[in-house]
């Protein structure tokens, strides 16, 4: 399995930056399938104990029935790795962090926000709004170029 082996920080959408969210609303948007390896969800699915019919929902993907929560980035290149996003199913606040190829990453019955965790301003998130605003304004450029 691909291991990451980069330094990456997590940021929250309640504090931005603004362009990395739209950045992940954007590249999320025509996404609607979410996949698993299976090995390292096998291991997972034993420690988290998540019912079939709920993963099967949560692999179902629409982003505008989901709340976007948080966003990691690679601390080196300010760029997107994963993104974690909440859907509310039986009263269960359950979170699905997705990594690079719409593959799951990990899913949890939220318990707490997680925001604690979250970079909320500095030199890190000043780097991170200049390299997702420069790629949006280069996104924007290539659709509007078509």
């Amino acid at each position: 399995m691909y291991r990451e082996n980069y330094p990456k920080v997590r940021f929250h959408i309640r504090f931005g930056p603004s362009s990395l969210f739209e950045r992940v609303r954007f590249k999320m948007k025509d996404s609607h399938k979410l996949y698993l390896n299976r090995s390292h969800y096998q291991k997972r699915l034993l420690e988290r104990n998540n019912p079939p019919e709920i993963l099967e929902a949560l692999l179902d993907f629409d982003a505008s029935t989901r709340e976007l929560q948080t966003a990691e980035v690679r601390t080196d290149r300010g760029k997107l790795v994963n993104s974690t996003w909440e859907k509310i199913i039986d009263g269960h606040h359950y979170q699905v962090t997705i990594g690079i190829g719409n593959y799951v990453k990990t899913i949890v019955d939220r318990t707490t926000s997680g925001m604690d965790k979250c970079v909320r301003s500095g030199e890190l998130y000043d780097f991170v709004e200049r390299v997702n605003s420069k790629l949006m304004s280069e996104e924007k450029g290539e659709i509007d170029g078509e």
